[in-house]
């Protein structure tokens, strides 16, 4: 793993997932439909994981890969028929076998936040389908792509399981 390979961090994102709202993505009530704004953070996690060098290339080279094991979404304002909008996607938390991050729908033009999803996810053996904890070159770059304006602790704010917070 290169260290220096699209480090990403507080000072130095991972580029915005950018999109512009079709007709299938919106509902009877004219806006974003929630099934979409889950399809753009899943977008933003596919993009942030391979700025982090643990995402699709990752898991064929490794056999590892990471799994959800919970999120809080916060619907904030409406994104409506031909808005133009970005995710931004941020490291805030990692342990031995997990990493929390955050994810900011907004609309392109004027930055408001539509939606905000933070979620923890596990490393896991995909052979084993088992929790694995981070290979130390792996960890030691997701350190180093912290955003460390973000929260502390893993799950403030989720509802999981003590174990499936801390090591």
């Amino acid at each position: 793993m290169d260290h220096d390979a699209k480090k990403i961090g507080k000072d130095r994102p991972a580029a915005p997932v950018e999109r512009r709202i079709i007709p299938a993505w919106t509902d009877y009530n004219g806006h974003l439909n929630v099934t979409w704004i889950a399809h753009l953070f899943d977008l933003g996690t596919d993009n942030l994981l391979d700025a982090l060098q643990i995402g699709e290339a990752y898991a064929a080279g490794t056999g590892c890969s990471t799994f959800a094991l919970g999120a809080h979404v916060s619907y904030l304002s409406e994104a409506q028929l031909g808005d133009d909008v970005e995710v931004h996607s941020t490291l805030v938390g990692v342990n031995a076998k997990r990493i929390k991050y955050r994810h900011e729908l907004k609309a392109s033009v004027g930055g408001r936040v539509i939606a905000v999803l933070e979620q923890v996810s596990m490393h896991v053996d995909l052979k084993e389908r088992r929790s694995k904890p981070w290979p130390a070159e792996v960890k030691a770059t997701l350190v180093d792509s912290l955003d460390t304006t973000g929260p502390a602790d893993l799950c403030d704010g989720l509802r999981l399981k003590p174990e499936m917070c801390h090591d």
